[in-house]
């Protein structure tokens, strides 16, 4: 029962982290134009400094040691976003154990598995 707690508490975490980089992202939006990404892989450090603005990665708001959950953002670039940036995102939050635990919001604030 316990760990089950632990579990939801974690999930909600990752939840909770989602929408906090959807949020980041309309202020990044504001300022680019387009939309921050850091591709596939678990990238919660580079989040941290390129979205967060955090000086190091580990001084951000994502957890990068002990997370039980890894953090990307994709998204579809175009002409005048390239590279780091995109005209569209989808921000993901996969379990490190069970990679079925999976939750993602877009840039139109569209949750998945929350």
């Amino acid at each position: 029962m316990y760990q089950g707690y632990i579990s939801e508490v974690r999930a909600k975490d990752a939840q909770n982290t989602l929408q906090s980089i959807a949020m980041e992202q309309k202020s990044y939006f504001g300022k680019q134009f387009c939309f921050y990404i850091t591709g596939t892989g678990d990238n919660a450090g580079l989040i941290n400094t390129g979205l967060f603005e955090s000086e190091l990665e580990a001084d951000g708001p994502i957890p990068i040691t002990n997370n039980q959950y890894s953090f990307q953002i994709t998204g579809t670039t175009s002409t005048s976003c390239t590279g780091s940036n995109a005209a569209t995102f989808t921000a993901t939050a996969t379990n490190k154990i069970d990679d079925s635990r999976v939750f993602s919001i877009t840039n139109t604030l569209k949750k998945t598995g929350f």
